[in-house]
């Protein structure tokens, strides 16, 4: 009697984590905190390390982006009109090439990071439609200033992921995608852009003091 009633405890506790893992995953808001909160953990318990070693914040950022954000759409979003139009090897490429990219800029950056209050903002009407939905969050600067930063998620197979962020008003995706057309309109050569793309939009979140030009 007490081994089955130990096997029953058990299979409850199972079940009760694997309800709150998929109530976390129907939840892009606890999506966005998670990959936050992890993410300033890390950075708070290796800062000297990362400042030292770039290779090694380029793999905490690679760990914690590439499950988190789904490349596949944003590189259809930045090449746009110009995505019919590439060949698979070159969809595969860029799409490499704009990952590792974006990887490079932000762990360039992320000991800005040095305790700055970050906040994730209540879920209102109109955040969530469908299989699309809006996290709002906010960051306050060295110097005060109030950053906000909304996360675009799309839900596909049960799984939230991240698609596009808006910084301070910033569209990244537009403003990627425009950097995408001016790169064609300069080499007139798909391969040549793809060859000579860097994700130079600035992604810092504003945590640079003002006096710094961020």
């Amino acid at each position: 009697m007490r081994k089955q009633q130990l096997f029953s405890s058990a299979m409850a506790l199972i079940l009760l984590a694997m309800a709150v893992l998929a109530q976390a995953q129907s939840d892009p808001r606890q999506v966005v905190i998670d990959a936050v909160d992890r993410m300033t953990a890390r950075i708070d318990a290796d800062r000297e390390q990362l400042k030292a070693d770039p290779d090694l914040a380029r793999e905490l950022v690679r760990e914690e982006l590439v499950d988190l954000v789904d490349f596949k759409r944003i590189t259809r979003m930045v090449m746009g009109d110009y995505f019919g139009s590439s060949s698979k090897e070159q969809k595969y490429r860029f799409l490499d090439v704009f990952k590792n990219s974006l990887i490079n800029t932000y762990a360039s950056g992320i000991t800005l990071y040095e305790g700055q209050q970050i906040t994730t903002l209540p879920m209102q009407d109109g955040d969530l439609r469908g299989d699309y939905a809006r996290v709002r969050m906010e960051i306050q600067t060295n110097t005060g200033k109030t950053v906000p930063i909304f996360y675009t998620l799309f839900s596909r197979d049960d799984q939230w992921k991240v698609i596009n962020v808006y910084v301070n008003g910033l569209d990244l995706a537009d403003t990627f995608k425009s950097q995408f057309a001016q790169g064609m309109e300069q080499y007139g050569d798909m391969d040549k852009v793809i060859d000579n793309w860097s994700a130079d939009a600035k992604i810092d979140a504003g945590l640079k003091d003002d006096a710094e030009g961020a």
